[in-house]
Order: structure tokens, then sequence, then C-alpha cells
């Protein structure tokens, strides 16, 4: 990575670039196979690493069409990856930080990248940082207890907020619905890759198992719902 101005790469091709409005500038030059970046006047090397990890890389890996990336958490669970689907801010980081706090291991806070080898499916996970409570423009909190290999996904849950003395339920998706909540749970859309979008979420809606949680919107609520997801797993 270098922070050599873009106006002194003469002769190098920038493939593609994005900008954060204050702070950065990223660009990646694949022929060197190098990120460089621009500083503006908000800039700083937390947020710097934040835009890379968070943003700039998994764009990029999907993209190069490395690998499939979906907005989830996502933690490990009897050697499999148990994905949690929800909208911003609808308790996907909380129930992460929940299962590492009861001694899972981390695949993913956020963005999670999807490999497809001979057609099967298999989580990559992301980097060791979990933000349980959404600060900006941060990666959070490292964790030790991180996933090192692919792992074939067990399930994804699509998390429902519901009254604190609400009751933890359990339904099963099928059908197109499988394929719709897998369309909502796209990281960032890129439009010259929507054939190849469509197939992937089609071949991993054939594949996968796919449930709709009730969550109690009560911290204290949470080991049930830890329950209902590890007996699905298993």
């Amino acid at each position: 990575m270098s922070h050599e101005p873009f106006a002194e790469t003469k002769g190098y091709q920038v493939e593609w670039a994005m900008q954060i409005k204050g702070v950065v500038t990223l660009a990646w030059f694949p022929k060197e196979r190098e990120i460089r970046y621009e500083k503006a006047e908000a800039f700083t090397p937390q947020r710097l690493r934040f835009w890379i990890y968070h943003t700039f890389l998994p764009i990029l890996f999907e993209m190069e069409r490395r690998y499939h990336i979906l907005h989830v958490g996502a933690v490990e669970v009897e050697e499999k990856a148990a994905l949690f689907m929800a909208p911003s801010f609808g308790g996907k980081s909380t129930l992460t930080d929940h299962f590492l706090n009861a001694g899972y291991r981390l695949l993913s806070d956020d963005t999670l990248a999807i490999e497809e080898k001979n057609g099967l499916f298999r989580a990559i996970a992301s980097w060791p940082f979990h933000r349980p409570f959404r600060e900006p423009e941060t990666l959070g909190y490292e964790t030790n207890n991180f996933v090192d290999r692919p792992l074939p996904i067990g399930a994804v849950f699509l998390l429902e907020k519901a009254a604190p003395n609400a009751a933890v339920t359990m339904m099963e998706v099928k059908g197109i619905e499988k394929y719709k909540a897998l369309h909502m749970g796209s990281f960032i859309p890129i439009d010259f890759l929507k054939e190849r979008t469509f197939t992937f979420k089609s071949e991993l809606a054939k594949q996968i198992d796919m449930f709709r949680v009730t969550i109690p919107w009560d911290m204290n609520r949470l080991p049930e719902v830890e329950e209902k997801i590890v007996s699905i797993i298993k």
C-alpha cells in the first residue's frame, strides 16, 4: 500500500477508485497489485484502515470475481458457519457479539466472503474485529477467537425484532423467499456483475437452509436465541 499522490503515478493504470469525502481517496492499481491513497483534511490512520477493510477490499474482491460478498454477521457453530442477516441496526452485531462472549469463533461482523468451488459454497472469514454498538469509522474490538479456515454454511438466519416479552420463534424459509432474502443481503450492488450475482444467489438459495427467527428486544433473552440457533445447526 502506498500514499504516493496519484498525480505522480503517470504510466500506471488505475482500475478503480473510491472517494470518502473529506477523509481519503483510495485507488486500485491492478498491474502493481497496490492500493494507493490520497489524504484529505479529516484523514487518520484509523479511518484509513476502516475504509479499506470494511468497504474497499470487499468491493474489490467482488469486482475481481474472487469472492461473493454478503452483508451479514457470522460465527462458527459445530464447525459450520451460522450467518445472521438483518437490515442495518437490526441486531446482527449484537447477536454476533453475544455468540463471541459465549465462546464461539468469529467469521464476520459485517461483510462475509463466500467462495464457490466445484458448485459448493464455503464461508471465508473477513477480519478479526467486531463492533457491537456500531461506532462510526472504527473497526471496533479485536478478537483472538477467529476462524482461520473456510467453513461450510450451516444456515442463514433472518433476524426480526420482536417485543421484549415475545417468544423466540424459528420458521423455515423456502422457495423464492430465500433468493429475495439473499438479494436484500447484498453488500454493495455492482451493476456489471448483475448476471453473476443473480446466478450465485440462485444457486446458494438451493443449497442452504434458511430460517426466520424472532429476536425479543431484550439482551437478557439472547441465550434463548442462541439455544435455538445452535439446535438448528446441530
